[in-house]
């Protein structure tokens, strides 16, 4: 399926709400598309008054954000459906609804919400409501010592499938280690880091 605004609008919150910017270069390579089909659908976007371009960086317009803010939302709603009622792998969750979210807008979306019990976050710890903010800092900042897991920002499947393999699920105790890697230590073994990677585990301190 051909990526649309929503995928587009989607890959820029997650990456500026992880590291705090992106480029044409991170967006196509997040949705596996050629540099130049990024670069003319973020123009695209540009011109509807949705996003802005300085420099490399591409960041939302405050039209864009009132625009993404609700696709965020729905988005983790339908997250929490597949991995709760489909039983969708917690490391697949957010790719495998990247299709059946768009059915799920305004009366629909809320409707599923009510269902499924109004959720506060997703499977990978992410708020359903995308403003709301706790005291947490990115593994790569955070001074070695020990935290509780708070959420994934960037839902990778690579990592989230690394983090399922030591049971670094949100809500876990972890400690985190800096030792030249960024390292975080679960009852269960242990996830080296890379350097953007540790960027999307927000921690809080015990």
């Amino acid at each position: 399926m051909a990526n649309n605004k929503e995928d587009y609008l989607l890959v820029t919150w997650e990456f500026i709400e992880t590291i705090g910017r992106v480029s044409e270069k991170d967006i196509a390579r997040r949705l596996k598309i050629s540099a130049p089909t990024a670069s003319e659908y973020v123009s695209k976007l540009v011109d509807d008054g949705l996003l802005v371009k300085r420099g490399r960086d591409v960041n939302f317009t405050s039209r864009g954000y009132r625009k993404v803010m609700p696709m965020v939302r729905e988005h983790r709603i339908v997250e929490v459906f597949a991995y709760k009622f489909l039983e969708i792998p917690w490391e697949d969750s957010h790719s495998s609804v990247m299709e059946l979210e768009h059915l799920f807008h305004g009366d629909k979306g809320e409707k599923l919400f009510k269902n499924i019990g109004r959720p506060e976050t997703c499977p990978h710890g992410n708020p359903v409501n995308p403003s709301e903010r706790k005291k947490e800092v990115s593994a790569s900042l955070a001074e070695p010592g020990k935290y509780t897991l708070n959420r994934v920002s960037f839902e990778d499947r690579k990592l989230l499938r690394e983090m399922s393999s030591v049971s670094a699920f949100p809500g876990a105790s972890v400690e985190l280690l800096n030792d030249g890697d960024v390292t975080v230590e679960t009852a269960n073994g242990e996830l080296i880091l890379d350097p953007f990677t540790s960027y999307a585990l927000k921690l809080i301190k015990v």
